[in-house]
């Protein structure tokens, strides 16, 4: 292990390293301190953060080495693996060895191969959402103390609070700039075609069920083309003068 020199955070220290990462408005500078507070805070060489998309597909989106993205990379490919199994299950798992570890007998002796021995795989989640998983990785086997699994646990609290923050301001922020670019292509509908603020969305909506595409892309191409999606130059419903 490399951490056996390095002083480990005092509370006060580490109150001050939580508060920052629930301040960051960038989800991307937020993970990348949590990455850097679980260094800090728990006795292990590497970490990683797995991130749970609204598809369900998984990704790392922060870590402290290449050698970590390849190890994730193998769950993601092989589909199992304790940070897959972490974020799907809002569990805690300890691997002391991977190479022998029998649960995850794909994913395990290839993480060996790799040079990780040992992972400590927390889930990260609030009362609403899982978010994914905080991946901690020691080169030699080693069994994780409790003074370091309770440290964990405390790194994903916060970076749970933080990222669910910061996922929540960013959604926020989309829903935004979806309603600004909706209210720019009705402008345009109601401009060229002499349409009232309800018929314009009305247009832009029937668009969208028609051509399945979501409210907001057939505005940008409105926006973008100066044409709706698959159009001639009158929009339905507005020939015979319908307003829908």
């Amino acid at each position: 292990m490399t951490t056996d020199s390095r002083p480990r955070l005092t509370a006060l220290s580490f109150a001050e390293r939580a508060r920052k990462i629930a301040s960051h408005q960038s989800p991307d500078e937020a993970i990348a301190q949590i990455v850097q507070l679980a260094l800090d805070s728990v006795d292990c060489d590497y970490a990683s953060v797995t991130l749970v998309h609204a598809d369900g597909t998984l990704e790392t989106v922060a870590s402290s080495h290449p050698v970590v993205d390849q190890a994730d990379a193998l769950q993601y490919e092989l589909t199992e693996g304790p940070c897959l199994t972490a974020a799907e299950t809002n569990g805690l798992f300890v691997i002391p060895e991977t190479a022998t570890d029998p649960r995850w007998p794909n994913w395990g002796p290839r993480a060996a191969a790799l040079g990780l021995h040992s992972i400590l795989s927390i889930h990260l989640f609030t009362e609403r959402d899982v978010l994914g998983a905080l991946n901690l990785y020691a080169r030699p086997s080693y069994q994780y103390s409790e003074d370091d699994i309770e440290a964990a646990q405390v790194v994903a609290a916060h970076a749970s609070v933080g990222l669910a923050r910061s996922r929540s301001e960013q959604n926020l922020w989309r829903a935004v700039d979806a309603r600004h670019v909706i209210g720019q292509a009705q402008g345009v509908l109601m401009e060229r075609f002499g349409l009232q603020a309800e018929a314009s969305f009305a247009v832009l909506k029937r668009y969208s069920q028609q051509h399945n595409i979501k409210l907001h892309e057939v505005a940008v191409i409105l926006l973008r083309t100066g044409e709706l999606p698959g159009s001639s130059s009158v929009p339905m419903g507005t020939e015979t003068g319908e307003t829908a």
